[in-house]
């Protein structure tokens, strides 16, 4: 928090001090892009690299930006968050979970087969496909 704010920030930080998704924030970069300036947040390339001015910023918000969020912890696929690896003197092996050995067999899925799609004598075909 004490690190001064640069003049530019990147389209994730100007995202994170306006509170929205990094994905609309380059769309809205890209409105800005489109539209001439008339909407959308401002947007410079500075070599090669898309940047918004901090003090487009603060002229929008009426506030002077002060820090930037820093990102959110990022999540594992099954939407557990990530957590550091127990350090060898921290787990207790007599409280530790026996190791498991079994393993699921390769190419074995949960997932169902996929029922084919019905052809019907009545059913108009396309010329294409």
């Amino acid at each position: 928090m004490g690190e001064r704010v640069p003049d530019f920030l990147t389209i994730g930080e100007a995202a994170r001090v306006l509170r929205i998704g990094r994905t609309k924030a380059y769309a809205m970069g890209q409105e800005w892009r489109i539209t001439n300036g008339d909407s959308g947040i401002k947007v410079c390339e500075l070599g090669g690299q898309l940047r918004v001015p901090k003090a487009w910023l603060e002229e929008q918000l009426e506030a002077p930006v002060l820090f930037v969020p820093q990102p959110p912890e990022r999540a594992k696929r099954n939407g557990h968050t990530l957590k550091p690896a127990p350090t060898p003197e921290a787990v207790d092996p007599t409280t530790a979970p026996p190791p498991t050995h079994e393993q699921p067999k390769k190419g074995a899925s949960k997932r169902q087969p996929r029922k084919r799609a019905r052809v019907d004598d009545n059913q108009l075909t396309l010329p294409f496909g």
